[in-house]
């Protein structure tokens, strides 16, 4: 074998090559750790977040469940906003108080234009607004569980990286173990 002889500048230069690389690695490795950890920290609080989320959706859902007579603000949002039982009130009511006071069954005079729709009638915002309820609370509990699951990935980052680059090693060390 054949020897190579170095002069003294050049093992100076490699040293000092060696230093400036591994200065550069511990700049690296420090950087990398750092962002591992707040990978990690962002992690933490998503999953802090949508436990959070979770256990508010189920105290609503709940309550939704204890006093169903809540939901009737958002109807009386939607009412007051589409104007959608007027409209179909007054569709189904007029034909059948018309006929019947031909008849002369109804003494009453036909509900003026500007009053409220007889409570008694079918209210089709309720049942609208408990659709719109439903589905948001779907949406909201598929969000909390999205940022429960990517809080947790990426609090457990490095044990995924690692487990991957074990695989990895191992299938570059024995590549025909797969294929047999």
């Amino acid at each position: 074998m054949t020897q190579f002889k170095f002069k003294s500048d050049d093992r100076d230069e490699i040293r000092s090559e060696r230093k400036n690389t591994m200065n550069q690695e511990t700049t690296s490795s420090a950087a990398t750790d750092f962002m591992s950890f707040f990978v990690r920290l962002m992690g933490v609080f998503m999953l802090i977040a949508g436990l959070w989320l979770g256990v508010k959706l189920i105290v609503e859902v709940w309550a939704l469940y204890k006093a169903p007579q809540s939901i009737e603000r958002l109807a009386d949002s939607i009412e007051k906003g589409s104007h959608l039982d007027k409209a179909l009130g007054s569709f189904s009511s007029k034909r059948p108080r018309q006929a019947k006071e031909k008849e002369g069954l109804i003494d009453e005079p036909i509900v003026a234009a500007g009053s409220k729709v007889n409570d008694e009638s079918l209210r089709i915002t309720y049942f609208i607004a408990w659709i719109i309820a439903i589905f948001l609370l779907m949406l909201i509990g598929r969000l909390a569980m999205l940022a429960i699951k990517t809080g947790g990935e990426l609090a457990l980052y490095d044990l995924q990286v690692k487990r991957f680059a074990r695989l990895l090693m191992e299938e570059v060390r024995d590549p025909d173990k797969k294929h047999k």
